[in-house]
């Protein structure tokens, strides 16, 4: 588990530092974080453990384009269905346990990490479409996420992403 600690904030500075092409983001996503909007932006690749899983990034962008926010889903099944969200994702890769990690800070700067409580049994992550032509994929998704690094003053005690729908298609990593 202390892997988690150190990897997951890595992930996010890679993703941060590796990504920023206009063609990055494709789709849509609404949900309400802590009661309020959340701009985000989405996209997905594969997953680089699992050919048959996906990875789903959404950020928030500042407005001139970095990364401000990251709330991500691993190893995601291209398969209908409501799944549970799992605290670890340290299991080998066709286990069907699906992580969620979510961060904030600039490229180098992370100041805030949330992971999903360890006794959490209502976080999901719900696809209710799969378009294995057009490699598109729709689906809903509710979760709260619990301090794992508290960087910053003001950072809540806890997260919720509420109403959450999205639709992307499954890009190029």
């Amino acid at each position: 588990m202390h892997y988690a600690k150190i990897l997951l904030p890595l992930l996010a500075v890679i993703v941060f530092v590796f990504c920023k092409k206009d063609d990055y983001y494709w789709g849509t996503v609404t949900c309400q974080k802590n009661g309020v909007p959340w701009p985000g932006h989405i996209r997905a690749t594969i997953s680089t453990i699992s050919d048959y899983k996906i990875n789903i990034v959404m950020n928030t962008l500042d407005e001139e384009g970095n990364e401000l926010e990251t709330l991500v889903f691993f190893k995601v099944p291209m398969l209908k269905g409501k799944y549970s969200l799992s605290y670890t994702i340290n299991q080998p890769p066709d286990d069907s346990l699906i992580g969620c990690d979510y961060a904030n800070g600039y490229l180098d700067q992370l100041y805030d990490s949330y992971l999903l409580a360890q006794q959490d049994s209502s976080s999901y992550l719900e696809i209710t479409e799969y378009n294995d032509k057009k490699q598109e994929i729709k689906g809903r998704f509710n979760l709260i996420v619990w301090p794992d690094i508290k960087g910053s003053l003001n950072a809540p005690d806890s997260i919720v992403f509420a109403n959450g729908e999205f639709h992307t298609k499954i890009i190029d990593r």
